[in-house]
């Protein structure tokens, strides 16, 4: 993910800035176009489906991993906002 001098192990909840952020990067036309005309060899339905599904897979790790670094932040900013109500 981009940096923006956020620290991805410890998401500042409070900072709209930080909290704003995708918890999954974007996965654009673009990026993907870019990806297969930089790893393919060959360009055709299977090696394109297989480039596709290897960025997503790589963006939903990636995701999964900020979350659970984030989980407790995640649960204490909920709990407070909830007392907050």
């Amino acid at each position: 993910m981009g940096s923006y001098g956020i620290d991805w192990n410890n998401v500042d909840l409070n900072s709209p800035c930080e909290s704003y952020q995708n918890l999954i990067e974007n996965l654009t036309f673009n990026s993907l176009l870019l990806e297969i005309n930089s790893n393919l060899s060959v360009i055709d339905e299977k090696t394109v489906a297989a480039q596709f599904e290897d960025d997503l897979q790589g963006r939903v790790r990636e995701s999964r991993d900020i979350f659970r670094a984030n989980l407790a932040n995640i649960i204490a900013h909920a709990k407070k906002e909830r007392e907050d109500v």
